[in-house]
């Protein structure tokens, strides 16, 4: 799964100076299909959450996995950003790409749905590098993207620690949150290369695969 929502579609570079960089959106999409490539490689059946799709493998499965994140559709969400889950086969692994930026406890409440159902998972969250330095300067007005109220930080530069932070607590929680659950989670950048995400996060499936 690769979260959809509106957030998903932000990048600084519109904001920066010569700034140049995809979306959130488009770095999980991009990982994702990597991704499912390498599984597809591997003998592996997948599915898209939300899809409607029966896991598959072989090239049909990546074939069909690319059309649905075409239609660009968004995944019915339980909450803080994170998919509704639905019935999972047994012994399946659940990897789940996007921002995280919602409520600790609403990421909680699905993550540990489906870890108490013995589905192991893997949280890998995309990160724009604004959203981790704050590097405006002066008087900034942040609005909201899915439906939170506009803020006039009159100087930005006085509150970048105290942002930066907070953005290093909520990561903190996720990652703490996952390894209580023994699920694994990692962190990529928008402006880092892909493959470094992509190798660490087959790297984590990959022992299962070799059983």
């Amino acid at each position: 799964w690769r979260d959809a929502s509106a957030s998903m579609d932000y990048s600084s570079a519109a904001f920066i100076p010569g700034g140049d960089g995809p979306t959130k959106r488009e770095r999980a999409e991009l990982l994702l299909v990597a991704l499912a490539s390498l599984l597809v490689r591997g003998g592996e059946r997948l599915a898209l959450l939300g899809g409607g799709m029966a896991p598959l493998s072989g090239r049909v499965a990546l074939t069909r996995l690319v059309e649905l994140i075409e239609r660009g559709g968004r995944h019915p969400a339980a909450g803080g950003g994170m998919p509704a889950i639905e019935p999972l086969p047994r012994a399946c692994q659940l990897v789940l790409i996007g921002d995280f930026l919602g409520p600790l406890d609403a990421t909680n409440a699905i993550v540990a749905g489906v870890a108490a159902a013995g589905i192991r998972g893997h949280l890998l969250q995309i990160a724009d590098p604004a959203e981790e330095d704050l590097p405006f300067d002066g008087r900034v007005r942040f609005e909201g993207v899915e439906g939170r109220d506009a803020l006039l930080v009159s100087r930005v530069e006085t509150i970048r620690d105290a942002y930066a932070g907070r953005f290093r607590e909520h990561r903190a929680g996720l990652q703490a949150m996952a390894q209580a659950l023994g699920w694994s989670f990692g962190a990529h950048r928008t402006d880092r290369p892909p493959a470094l995400a992509l190798l660490a996060l087959h790297a984590v499936l990959a022992p299962d695969r070799r059983r």
